[in-house]
């Protein structure tokens, strides 16, 4: 029989898998919130926990995935793939959490998930030599307004307060450090996955592993008794953190990178600060207002923009 597929096509399976992988992760921003406001966790030591649960649960799942079938994979390339994962991720690791010590949630989420579509689609092309069209480019300037309309509820004093608030210059540093790392991480990744069975959750246990090395090394140094500090209610909502979003929702988006194009992957991930901004509503009783509706449609038409397939297709296949 033959088959059709759409010349430029969007493959909406792994588009809808992705969109729930990013919901995982601003779960995890209002599970970390929450941990910060009643369990008194320190940064590196929440890090610390949930990244070295999250990739032993990840080469946990790995190895029960191929000890049946004795069909364990070699490390292709050796270590060093993993390796250069690792720092990437580690980047993000240490920049993400150490800017909230200095700026707002707010004024970070715009600083990261605005910049970070940019990175992945300039990077993609010095890097990988894929090449985004005007199409692209709009859906991606479309989402950052609807993102822009949420966070600041259309006011401007909102966004000056923020840029006000904290020391302002290390926290916009280190997030930017943190959206490099993690446009970096999702670069290589999508150069260096693996298309055989297991293979996304390998890298992601090995990456994570060693990425969160040097932040045990920081919480030594900085956070000594940060460890006794942990309740066992906010240990187990770490594990949520460590479990879902960062291992099973890293893996995903590992093995993802495959079936996507890098303008879908930086554009779908704009979502995440909607998603967030839903579940604090939702969880910590944060204010709902209209321009969270507004935002909401912005976004999803920008992400509508830049994912829309084309209208030619060739037919491919055999019987």
């Amino acid at each position: 029989m033959k088959t059709k597929t759409f010349d430029g096509a969007t493959a909406w399976g792994p588009v809808i898998l992705l969109v729930l992988v990013v919901a995982s992760w601003a779960s995890a921003t209002v599970v970390t919130k929450h941990i910060y406001l009643k369990h008194l966790s320190t940064p590196f030591t929440m890090v610390a926990v949930r990244f070295t649960i999250a990739g032993l649960f990840a080469l946990l799942i790995y190895w029960l995935s191929t000890r049946r079938t004795n069909s364990a994979l070699p490390l292709v390339g050796g270590i060093k793939p993993y390796l250069w994962g690792g720092i990437f991720l580690s980047i993000y690791m240490i920049g993400l959490n150490t800017a909230l010590i200095y700026i707002s949630a707010t004024l970070g989420g715009i600083i990261f998930f605005g910049l970070n579509p940019m990175v992945v689609l300039i990077g993609g092309y010095f890097w990988l030599g894929v090449k985004s069209g005007w199409r692209q480019v709009i859906g991606v300037l479309i989402s950052l307004s609807g993102i822009a309309i949420v966070i600041s509820g259309g006011d401007i004093n909102k966004l000056l307060q923020s840029l006000n608030s904290g020391n302002l210059l290390p926290g916009l540093a280190l997030m930017i450090f943190a959206t490099f790392g993690w446009g970096l991480y999702g670069l290589w990744g999508k150069r260096h996955t693996s298309p055989l069975p297991g293979a996304s959750l390998l890298s992601t246990g090995l990456n994570q592993l060693i990425g969160v090395i040097p932040v045990w090394i920081l919480l030594i140094l900085f956070e000594p008794n940060g460890l006794f500090s942990l309740s066992f209610e906010g240990l187990l909502y770490i594990a949520y953190a460590g479990i879902v979003p960062s291992a099973l929702g890293f893996a995903l988006f590992y093995a993802l990178l495959r079936y996507l194009k890098l303008e879908q992957v930086a554009t779908i991930q704009l979502f995440s600060p909607v998603f967030t901004e839903v579940l604090a509503i939702l969880f910590l009783n944060e204010p709902f207002g209209l321009e969270l509706v507004i935002g909401t449609v912005v976004l999803l038409w920008g992400v509508r923009v830049a994912t829309a397939p084309r209208k030619k297709f060739a037919r491919i296949g055999t019987t």
